[in-house]
């Protein structure tokens, strides 16, 4: 008799440790919420509504040239990751480590890093590995960089995205006023080259209107002769391009094959600039859409037009 209750008191105590639980697990969420860093909606350039800390301090570059923008906009002490065959800026593959590469990110190192953002380029990184990464609960920030125009608006929505907004209009300024200077310089020169990017000798692989190297190839006053050529990239007959007759045939600094591979192979001999002579190496940074391709736009226009170095001193305001 003395070990038992009356049916109310234990159901009167019951009640109480119910409330002391629900109490308790309403403190705990009162904590987290208030320990949670304050979000805010940003619109990547998708149009996607993403939810970003308002201090971002731990973010996740997945491709090259994002890490380049965000170190040039000031943002290096915020990256937590980068991916691989990260060359510019040289210090960040020393300062940063690899989520693997840009296609297949490993998820288990980006989740160990512990990021608040993950920013990744629409047309590089694939739709699984952004929604990978968003089921582990990163948000991820989306950018194109499709053209000039794109790079300068990438800049300025990585900018957004980082709370670096002020930074990233500054050096969109900065560039804009090189481009303009590149331009300027370009048409004193006057009527400049014909130009053929070989990116591949067998096939014969080059770049078209839609690659943003043939654009900055223009911007520094070269005509490329397979601008008229919709495809980014794309597979050309060497016959087609011969009778284009391009007075200069480009490749790009770290290419395996130059102007004596061209002379060896069949049917480039062709070609008046192999026979010349007039195969350029052209610096590698062209291709990539951030901050650094401007310095390997200036050092191109200098060479395709033989300008001083003197003639284009801007670089020191990136």
């Amino acid at each position: 008799m003395f070990g038992r209750f009356h049916p109310r008191v234990t159901a009167h105590c019951r009640g109480i440790v119910a409330l002391k639980k629900a109490c308790a697990c309403a403190a705990i969420l009162l904590v987290l919420s208030l320990s949670a860093p304050a979000a805010r909606l940003v619109m990547d350039d998708l149009g996607r509504s993403v939810s970003v800390p308002d201090h971002v301090h731990r973010v996740i570059c997945l491709t090259p040239s994002i890490t380049d923008t965000v170190y040039a906009i000031g943002g290096s002490d915020d990256i937590a990751g980068i991916t691989d065959y990260t060359h510019y800026p040289p210090q960040a593959a020393r300062e940063k480590p690899s989520v693997g590469d840009l296609l297949h990110p490993s998820l288990e190192k980006i989740a160990s890093l512990h990021p608040d953002l993950a920013i990744a380029v629409a047309t590089l990184n694939s739709s699984e590995t952004v929604q990978g990464i968003e089921r582990i609960g990163i948000p991820v920030f989306l950018v194109s960089d499709r053209g000039l125009a794109g790079l300068y608006h990438s800049i300025s929505s990585i900018g957004l995205a980082i709370g670096r907004e002020h930074e990233a209009a500054s050096l969109i300024g900065q560039l804009r006023a090189r481009e303009r200077r590149v331009r300027s310089l370009a048409a004193q020169a006057g009527r400049g080259p014909s130009v053929f990017l070989v990116l591949s000798l067998d096939p014969c692989i080059t770049a078209g209107r839609g690659a943003f190297i043939t654009e900055l190839i223009s911007v520094a006053g070269a005509r490329p002769i397979t601008r008229d050529l919709a495809q980014d990239w794309l597979r050309v007959s060497l016959e087609a391009m011969i009778s284009r007759k391009p007075d200069y045939v480009l490749v790009l600094k770290d290419s395996p094959f130059g102007l004596n591979e061209m002379r060896q192979r069949a049917g480039w001999d062709s070609f008046d600039a192999v026979r010349l002579g007039r195969v350029i190496r052209i610096d590698d940074r062209l291709q990539f859409p951030s901050p650094v391709a401007f310095d390997a736009l200036e050092d191109f226009a200098r060479q395709i037009h033989a300008l001083p170095a003197s003639s284009l001193n801007l670089r020191g305001t990136r």
